[in-house]
């Protein structure tokens, strides 16, 4: 009797495991989800433009004197960017400081190839 009991709780066992691992595989898998549709620009149809490949980013551009001199700019709460001191991208944030900007982030659009300065 008690082997049998031992039995079956190994039996409801192995059964509950497989459900689990059966559950997470679908969930991971997204099976039984329908796919949105897409526009021409592969973003999904109605949505507002940040489900797209890109990033927009509306914030206040701030930078103490010590963090100016190394290039870090903080933009509102959400990113910190760096930019070599002398580039066209930190002269910019330079000027900006303390005003509300808008920044997009977006793909280039393919693979480039890189030329190596000697």
């Amino acid at each position: 009797m008690r082997v049998a009991m031992i039995g079956w709780m190994v039996l409801a066992l192995l059964l509950v495991g497989l459900s689990i691992g059966r559950a997470s595989e679908n969930a991971r898998s997204g099976a039984g989800r329908k796919a949105p549709a897409r526009d021409e620009l592969g973003g999904v149809k109605g949505a507002p433009p940040s489900d797209k490949d890109e990033a927009v980013i509306t914030a206040q551009v701030t930078s103490a004197d010590h963090e100016l001199d190394e290039g870090y700019f903080t933009l509102g709460d959400n990113a910190t960017v760096v930019a070599k001191p002398g580039s066209d991208l930190y002269r910019f944030l330079a000027r900006q400081r303390g005003h509300k900007i808008k920044m997009v982030l977006t793909e280039t659009g393919g693979p480039e190839l890189s030329k190596l300065v000697r």
